[in-house]
């Protein structure tokens, strides 16, 4: 049989296929599920996609020509203008938190790129914006439910820790109560174990709160510090140590209590990993940046796993889910830091953050 073809001079095809893209890329801007943005070297704004309209409830019209500045939350201003400063012609992927037309934030995967227009000799940056709020409210809901399970699982091994120092200030009370006269000391020591009460119920409330997610610029070599001296109460249920040292105090920009969940973790990842008594070593130290080692004298992490830790329901533990380490990984993340599983010479492994 014959095969016919529709055979098109040269000025119908470019009029088939430029109507065709006209159309399609009409489609494409009123039902995509992402904002697609085009802006200038001076943040205005000179395309973008009718979904905005959805996901940030103003008019296509308020946008065009304004400051693309002007949309995104205060906190999050200067962090887009380094990212936008900084680029390249290779695409980058940032979380980006913008205001809707009700003040309410609406959280972001952006994808940003770099164009010329040799025809102006100018240059233009594209953004892909993806609304990923829920995906961040179901994160923030599973790093509070890991962080309620750590206090869970600490709280006999505080309740243990609290029972010396009330013994003891039992034992004092009772000698005062017999007239047991000119002994200072003894007041001295009450004072001191109240203090130690004081200290582990403070630490152990503020890690239980919910975190506000405020970044402050904090003395990290002193927060770590205050997580060892937390957990020393469940090591010493197993007969291990804690060594903590720093080469001096060093600060960074963080939410305390977000870092302090991260140390939790991996230290209670440390005394889980080790099989009998032992020491944990956490190591605060600069280098080409900020690091702190998580040292454990444990069984050491296999090779096929160490780049897989951070999968949830991927552990070493037979009962374990790996959600703690996929939420200590989110965090870090939050906080441009990196987290890797190193082998530890003597025995064990070393868990390492480094922050950039």
């Amino acid at each position: 049989m014959k095969k016919h073809s529709l055979v098109m001079s040269g000025d119908n095809q470019l009029d088939l296929e430029q109507g065709l893209l006209s159309s399609a890329f009409q489609w494409f801007d009123n039902n995509s599920t992402n904002i697609k943005l085009i802006f200038d070297e001076n943040y205005k704004i000179v395309y973008i996609s009718y979904s905005a309209e959805k996901i940030l409830g103003y008019k296509k019209e308020c946008f065009l020509g304004k400051d693309l500045l002007n949309f995104i939350d205060e906190s999050d201003v200067e962090n887009a203008k380094k990212y936008i400063n900084s680029l390249g012609f290779d695409r980058i992927n940032v979380e980006l938190a913008f205001k809707n037309n009700d003040d309410h934030t609406i959280y972001t995967a952006t994808h940003l790129g770099k164009i010329n227009d040799d025809h102006k000799g100018k240059t233009y940056y594209i953004a892909v914006i993806n609304d990923i709020s829920e995906l961040k409210t179901a994160r923030k809901m599973l790093m509070n439910s890991e962080k309620l399970s750590s206090v869970g699982q600490l709280a006999a091994s505080v309740v243990h820790e609290i029972r010396n120092p009330l013994t003891s200030i039992k034992g004092f009370l009772q000698l005062l109560e017999n007239d047991v006269k000119d002994k200072p000391e003894y007041f001295n020591i009450m004072t001191e174990e109240i203090e130690k009460i004081e200290s582990i119920t403070t630490e152990l409330l503020y890690i239980a709160k919910p975190s506000p997610n405020q970044f402050k610029n904090e003395n990290i070599t002193n927060t770590i510090s205050e997580v060892c001296l937390l957990m020393k109460s469940q090591a010493r249920l197993y007969d291990i140590q804690i060594d903590f040292k720093s080469d001096k105090d060093h600060y960074i920009n963080c939410d305390r209590s977000q870092i302090k969940q991260v140390f939790i973790n991996l230290i209670k990842n440390a005394v889980e990993a080790m099989e009998s008594e032992g020491t944990i070593r956490v190591h605060v130290y600069k280098d080409d940046s900020l690091t702190i080692d998580v040292i454990d004298e444990g069984v050491g992490v296999p090779d096929d796993l160490k780049l897989r830790l951070g999968e949830p329901f991927l552990s070493t533990k037979e009962k374990g889910t790996g959600l703690g380490l996929m939420v200590t990984k989110q965090i870090l993340n939050n906080h441009h830091a990196s987290l890797n599983v190193l082998d530890n010479k003597e025995k064990g492994s070393i868990f390492r953050v480094r922050f950039y």
